[in-house]
């Protein structure tokens, strides 16, 4: 496959090498494919390339802290039963949060990669968490109602 140069518009080449890549802090070294120009030698990565350069590197830094892959993320999620959302209340996260790692946009960290593997071990934790969940929306409500009224709270307390 060709394509123009964007800098001399001669055609360039589809070309597939080792190429640093950088996430965060971390820099490594992947296979990525890229287009090089015979004539100037500029190299660039089209949207697609750069989008597959970057999930590469994303993925060798999974490896490198011994994380879980995107698919087998989505394989437990799914294992036990629950939606991404559903995923997302159980462990605290943000919105998306595990759309974002099923897809393999962002890295889970080490602390949500352990309860991940644990509840892979583990699917009974599942009730854990949501007993877990019960109770801080039931302390949540507690405070709520505590600071509704102030005068409540002193008449309460004498």
């Amino acid at each position: 496959m060709t394509m123009d140069c964007v800098i001399c518009e001669r055609p360039a080449i589809r070309v597939e090498d080792e190429r640093l890549g950088h996430y965060r802090d971390e820099t490594v070294r992947v296979r990525s494919e890229f287009f090089r120009c015979n004539s100037c030698n500029e190299e660039y990565f089209s949207p697609a390339q750069i989008e597959a350069h970057n999930r590469a590197v994303k993925n060798e830094i999974r490896k490198k802290y011994g994380l879980l892959a995107p698919e087998r993320i989505a394989q437990i999620r799914k294992k036990l039963g629950l939606t991404q959302q559903e995923l997302e209340e159980l462990l605290g996260t943000g919105p998306k949060v595990v759309v974002r790692w099923e897809s393999g946009k962002v890295i889970q960290g080490i602390g949500h990669d352990n309860v991940l593997r644990l509840l892979d071990d583990q699917p009974d934790v599942v009730r854990s968490l949501r007993e877990i969940q019960h109770i801080r929306s039931n302390e949540q409500r507690t405070y709520q109602r505590s600071h509704e009224n102030p005068k409540r709270m002193v008449a309460e307390a004498v």
